[in-house]
């Protein structure tokens, strides 16, 4: 870095063993480009106390205790679960007690703190200079944003992986037909945060589908050459078994779940490599098979008549990703976790 300040940031996530967040919170841990003040974990994928035994047992494991780890909330503010979200990873508010974990019960215990405060904290400790990385649903930092509304000017940027954009290419849904997961979970937190005002970039499904987990990158990260041998061996124990799976895409040596998360990582370190546009952005809170969806747009004319769309609806315009370099992300990740620098 030459002496170039490190980016203040805090990494809120819906955490679970060794999935996309989890090797993304490993990224953002140990790049040398950053210095992450906090994880949040909130519920998503899995229900709270997991999210809370995962970042704590991964902050262990790698040797990183500085790092305080603050409860987020345990359920969406509307979103009830049902059966469909039962069947398919959400598993909020179900308050399961962790009794045993796949790498060993953490001994480090959580910080105090609510997650709302210890964002409210941050942000006013360092006015200007914090950056959330957002990659699970909205719901924390949401509330922390009504309850203390002076941090959407304190704030430097929110780097957001959510929503799927259908006016782009690859922008249909991974929960449903049109929506995705992260807003899909919690479509009022998502559409407070983008119409917050404050500085958005938003990583969506369309720039998603464009990673991947190959092969030839899980043999770099678990090489014995290592820097950090506790992620070499993470890596190894728990991701070989998916390229072992028969669901596999074994002609292309690829995972079948692509490294999402990371692209908020690497973009926090490295805006560059990835193109955007400016698009106003909004979510749907409309009960039924909209529920979640993400529209983004550019101001233009579009209907006979209306001078320019959108209306004063309250939607705001926003960074919105739609290509990046991958194969330099993923050189910028393999140099993090094996020290390769």
């Amino acid at each position: 870095m030459g002496g170039q300040e490190r980016r203040k940031v805090i990494f809120d996530t819906d955490i679970g063993w060794m999935n996309d967040d989890c090797t993304a919170a490993m990224f953002a841990l140990l790049a040398p480009e950053l210095d992450v003040l906090g994880i949040t974990p909130v519920m998503g994928n899995f229900d709270l106390n997991w999210s809370m035994a995962c970042a704590l047992r991964l902050i262990e494991i790698l040797g990183r205790a500085d790092v305080p780890v603050c409860r987020g909330f345990d359920r969406p503010l509307l979103h009830e679960r049902d059966p469909y979200a039962d069947r398919v990873w959400g598993k909020w508010a179900t308050f399961e007690e962790v009794t045993s974990f796949p790498a060993g019960m953490p001994a480090l215990q959580p910080d105090p703190r609510h997650a709302v405060e210890f964002i409210a904290e941050s942000v006013r400790r360092y006015p200007g200079e914090v950056t959330l990385l957002a990659v699970g649903p909205l719901t924390t930092v949401a509330i922390a944003i009504r309850q203390y509304p002076e941090i959407i000017e304190q704030v430097q940027e929110v780097i957001i992986m959510g929503g799927a954009i259908s006016t782009l290419p690859r922008g249909h849904g991974n929960i449903t037909p049109a929506a995705e997961f992260n807003f899909w979970v919690d479509p009022e937190a998502a559409r407070i945060v983008l119409r917050s005002g404050m500085p958005i970039t938003l990583l969506p499904m369309n720039v998603c589908r464009q990673t991947s987990f190959a092969r030839e990158t899980f043999n770099r990260l678990t090489a014995p050459t290592s820097a950090h041998p506790a992620a070499a061996r993470l890596i190894h124990d728990y991701l070989l078994r998916n390229f072992e799976d028969p669901a596999f895409d074994r002609e292309n040596a690829r995972l079948y779940y692509g490294m999402y998360d990371h692209t908020v990582v690497g973009y926090a370190i490295n805006p560059g490599l990835y193109r955007s546009i400016d698009m106003n952005v909004d979510v749907s809170v409309i009960p039924g098979p909209d529920y979640g969806v993400s529209y983004g747009y550019e101001k233009g004319p579009y209907v006979s008549g209306v001078d320019r769309f959108p209306l004063e609806d309250g939607s705001q315009a926003i960074r919105v990703v739609y290509d990046l370099d991958f194969p330099a992300l993923v050189e910028m990740y393999v140099r993090a976790l094996t020290g390769a620098h």
